[in-house]
């Protein structure tokens, strides 16, 4: 079994590849292990392990199986069909075979043009992938987090110091939901999902952000309650928690980083955030039911196909 406590060996620091969303990302390899089991991984210092199942990948530490989770109306999340994942591009062979076993045939990829061409996925060749760029090309975050982290302390301040920080990302998870090409991207998505007769995974970067809002909104749509939606993401602080603080350590070395909470709050997630996402559900949309239609454009037939893949019977 393979602990996901141990950061990542990478070449390069995930924070100088800030994803749009300010999911963050290192490119490298490591060395060739046997498959990894599924397993819940044991509790990180600060609190206990969270319930979802681990796919016990070193280089994608974020990825998981979004199964086993209950609906109000008493029915479970159906395992190995949907998978939610943080970024692949450091993928060994051994772990490549774990997409391979799990009968994974679609990889969703939220992530920005600027994200993918500095390091793109390396999955196996069965897996087909699907580009589903959610990125404000007027305002590319990759690029201009990129070069705050580049800037050092002084551009660190000034973007993110007195609370800015957070504040860029309540905004940022409301443009999730309001922008009309995210809400395309996270439409095609879900129809993807739908139609798909094969396990599918998804994701960004970190596996945070935009991930944990289609994992949310999945779960919504699917009757789960929103404390269990909750619970699945803020469970990237847990699976992250070890490569954050192994980078920002380096970072602090380096004389890149000299106050490393003024990045804390782009590098993990909060419940706030998510909060923000569905505030501005209601805010533009009234409804999470009129979200799916009018904002993702999903009609009833997809909805109910929805619901069949990924709710037991």
């Amino acid at each position: 079994m393979v602990s996901i406590n141990k950061p990542p060996r990478r070449t390069a620091t995930r924070l100088t590849a800030a994803a749009a969303g300010i999911a963050l990302l290192a490119t490298g390899a490591v060395a060739c292990r046997s498959r990894p089991a599924h397993h819940t991984p044991t509790a990180a210092a600060g609190g206990p392990a969270p319930a979802p199942r681990s796919m016990g990948l070193r280089d994608a530490p974020n990825a998981r199986d979004l199964g086993g989770y209950r609906t109000t109306d008493g029915h479970e999340i159906r395992s190995g069909v949907v998978y939610r994942a943080d970024a692949l591009n450091a993928l060994t062979p051994a772990e490549q075979q774990t997409l391979t076993a799990d009968h994974i045939t679609q990889d969703l990829d939220f992530r920005s043009p600027v994200e993918v061409a500095t390091a793109q996925d390396r999955i196996p060749a069965g897996v087909r992938r699907t580009a589903l760029p959610v990125y404000n090309p007027d305002s590319d975050m990759a690029r201009t987090m990129g070069e705050v982290v580049k800037g050092g302390p002084a551009a660190q301040q000034k973007l993110l110091g007195d609370g800015r920080g957070g504040q860029l990302m309540t905004s940022y998870y409301a443009w999730l939901v309001s922008d009309p090409g995210a809400s395309r991207e996270f439409g095609a998505a879900v129809r993807d999902i739908a139609d798909g007769s094969g396990p599918v995974l998804y994701h960004c970067t970190q596996g945070k952000d935009r991930t944990g809002w289609m994992s949310a909104l999945l779960l919504t749509a699917a009757g789960v309650p929103r404390a269990t939606v909750d619970q699945d993401y803020l469970a990237s602080n847990h699976y992250l928690q070890a490569a954050n603080d192994h980078e920002l350590a380096q970072l602090q070395a380096a004389g890149k980083v000299k106050d490393p909470q003024l990045l804390e709050p782009v590098l993990g997630v909060r419940a706030g955030y998510l909060d923000a996402a569905f505030n501005e559900v209601t805010a533009k949309y009234g409804t999470f039911d009129s979200y799916l239609r009018k904002g993702l454009g999903l009609d009833r037939a997809t909805e109910q196909k929805l619901r069949r893949r990924l709710v037991t019977a």
